[in-house]
């Protein structure tokens, strides 16, 4: 067996990440177009779902194996950013690359070439991950939270969970993962579907836990209709059909069992000694009369439904149909265990015990409603359920027109989610303010006083008329609504940006009832008319309190959003070029603006096909003349984002570049055809 070794350096890795950057650049953003996949069964695949275009891509390089596994780690904290994690991946790796001040830099006199390139990777791993320890997380915590806005409102005692802001979140998310086609449909059925789940504001994050962590129970699929016919529905569907159904009318209560109601002398686990036929005769009777008098007891505790994880026998079910009791057979543990959460109670294990034989059954449950429900070509059966937790149990009815189509409505809803997940959970930071750091913000004495160029490594001359509007931005922003009393949708869709003095900031929050919102809520799913009338957030709130503490471990708070389209991206670019002038560490400043650059390429990509007031070098100049003038300055609305998918986005960079630097060597072995792939799938493409 021979094996060859293949030296890693950054500009290989760079080859690596832009070949993936080449594949999912072209359906980015709400412009992006379908990518069409051929499998080798001649069947059909279309998706712009980043996660999916990744995984039916056949990858043999371990560089490229182990992006993509960083990118699907960070899709599965986030719910998406696919697409947004490799862009950036390259955005960075290319600053390194041509970045002569920091490659050149270090003290490594006396040593080989190949020593010089190691030194150099450990060292820029170790730069990262110092960058956003020491410099990242502060700028985050002590300056960029002047913009936040909240997606609940402070002005009662109690946070009340802002509607509008919520569907514009959502709004923003469905937009970049589908593009402008149902787009509003899938957030306003997504909103709808949170909003009843959630019995109260305080406990969003709970619910969105608990959707997310049982998603794949809580949803059904129906392929072959069009996706308006999505709906959603109280309680939950057990997907499978009734082994019994009784037809029962009002409340009826039910029961969970894991074992065999019906013991057989065949079964595996019984060892029983037989003398006779007779003997045999009157043991199996035995055991038909026992099963007999527990239905029967069942019957008389008032139990209408059984729900089994296993085949009950048919003696059961023929006990069962005499004393009108339903019974589900082959439940999966997956929908068994979310009945066990949402009720409170713990399946049956034992049902042949005494307490059972002599009437005293326990763990049981109330049923509000329990019928068969025909979806699509399959029967299943339908629960509304009591709940014993703060959820009101609700299930979501998923509709696409082809297969493909379907799947990726069904992640896009989950990932949307997992992103209200992150959205609503603070983030914790391991920052803290300590002399080194404050070090790094004093003024460089031999920096020079010229401005810093301030540019996208691909967009070059689009922001170099941007540059010199960067000096003198104030520190906050605020939204400017003239009229707090009445809510209207603004004529020319837009929102108006106003310098805000720094310090304590209050919220503000416009009283809007449900039947506005809903009549706001534009269900228009062509493009244009996504554009022309978008879902304006009438709702916006700055966060509660003027700073967040630097020695707290939750440097970012939950429920922070900023407007779409790059602004988060725009606000950070700046604020580390600021850094980056005044740092003392030449390394470290050198980083930052390498960072600050390659921000600039998400909203750069969002932008490229846009043309007028909203290409990408007016949109940036708009929103750096928003912090820089105190006059009213519109700019296009653009929904809303969650801060801390931004954050965990860059972070989740970083730490995978910091991995993939330090990679010295790439060992392959030669093995024979016949034990390269032992499995093959009918899915491979």
């Amino acid at each position: 067996m021979q094996a060859c070794a293949m030296e890693i350096n950054i500009s290989k890795i760079l080859q690596v990440a832009e070949t993936l950057e080449s594949i999912v650049c072209r359906c980015f953003g709400p412009d992006g177009r379908q990518v069409l996949f051929i499998k080798s069964t001649s069947e059909l695949f279309i998706t712009k779902d980043g996660r999916k275009i990744l995984e039916c891509l056949l990858l043999d390089h371990p560089i490229a194996r182990m992006i993509v596994n960083s990118a699907f780690n960070h899709f599965h904290i986030t719910g998406d950013g696919v697409k947004s994690f490799i862009i950036l991946l390259c955005g960075i790796l290319r600053g390194l690359t041509f970045n002569k001040d920091l490659l050149s830099s270090g003290n490594t006199s006396g040593c080989t070439s190949y020593q010089k390139q190691r030194h150099l990777l450990k060292r820029i791993s170790n730069l990262l991950i110092t960058f956003q320890s020491e410099v990242l997380e502060h700028i985050v915590s002590k300056h960029l939270t002047q913009h936040f806005l909240s997606i609940f409102s402070t002005t009662t005692k109690k946070r009340l969970l802002c509607r509008a802001s919520l569907q514009s979140v959502l709004d923003t998310f469905f937009c970049g993962r589908i593009g402008y086609n149902n787009c509003t449909f899938l957030s306003s059925l997504a909103s709808d579907f949170f909003c009843k789940c959630l019995p109260n504001d305080e406990c969003a994050f709970e619910v969105v836990d608990l959707i997310d962590s049982c998603f794949s129970e809580l949803y059904t699929e129906i392929p072959g209709l069009a996706i308006d016919n999505s709906r959603i529905l109280p309680g939950i569907v057990l997907h499978r059909d009734f082994s019994v159904y009784c037809t029962a009318e009002g409340e009826l209560r039910a029961l969970i069992v894991s074992e065999q109601i019906h013991q057989s002398l065949s079964a595996p686990d019984v060892d029983a000694v037989v003398s006779s036929d007779t003997h045999l005769q009157l043991s199996q009777s035995y055991l038909r009369q026992r099963t007999e008098n527990i239905i029967k007891q069942l019957q008389e505790n008032q139990i209408k439904l059984i729900l089994s994880c296993i085949k009950q026998a048919d003696i059961v079910h023929y006990f069962a149909k005499q004393c009108d009791i339903s019974i589900v057979d082959c439940l999966p543990p997956e929908e068994l265990d979310l009945v066990c959460r949402i009720t409170g109670v713990s399946p049956l294990s034992t049902p042949l015990s005494s307490d059972v034989v002599f009437g005293h059954v326990s763990d049981t449950f109330l049923v509000t409603c329990c019928q068969p429900i025909v979806l699509g070509s399959r029967k299943y059966v339908h629960l509304i359920l009591n709940s014993s937790l703060g959820l009101q149990p609700h299930c979501i009815i998923v509709c696409g027109p082809v297969k493909g189509l379907t799947e990726q409505f069904i992640s896009a809803f989950h990932g949307a989610f997992k992103m209200l997940k992150q959205l609503f959970q603070p983030v914790d930071g391991t920052w803290e303010q300590t002399r080194e750091t404050l070090d790094h913000c004093k003024p460089n004495q031999c920096s020079s006083t010229l401005e810093h160029n301030i540019s996208c490594s691909k967009c070059h001359k689009e922001t170099a008329c941007c540059d010199i509007a960067l000096q003198g931005i104030p520190q906050a922003i605020g939204m400017d609504i003239t009229d707090s009393s009445r809510v209207s949708v603004l004529e020319d869709h837009t929102i108006k940006l106003n310098n805000l003095p720094c310090g304590g900031i209050e919220g503000t929050c416009l009283n809007v009832d449900d039947e506005t919102l809903e009549a706001n809520s534009s269900t228009a799913e062509s493009k244009d008319q996504y554009r022309k009338n978008p879902v304006l957030c009438k709702c916006f709130h700055k966060r509660p309190g003027a700073t967040v503490s630097v020695h707290s471990m939750s440097f970012l708070g939950d429920g922070f959003v900023l407007p779409g389209g790059g602004t988060f991206e725009i606000l950070l670019h700046y604020y580390l070029h600021q850094f980056a002038r005044k740092c003392q560490d030449r390394e470290l400043a050198e980083t930052c603006s390498i960072v600050g650059e390659s921000l600039l390429c998400i909203p750069s990509y969002i932008h490229s096909s846009r043309k007028g007031n909203i290409s990408f070098p007016l949109f940036y100049s708009q929103i750096i003349s928003a912090y820089q003038t105190k006059e009213l300055i519109e700019v296009p609305q653009a929904g809303l984002e969650s801060v801390s998918c931004k954050y965990q986005l860059l972070v989740s960079v970083l730490h995978c570049i910091s991995k993939l630097v330090t990679i010295d060597f790439i060992i392959g072995t030669k093995r024979s055809v016949g034990n390269i792939r032992h499995e093959e799938s009918d899915d491979d493409l």
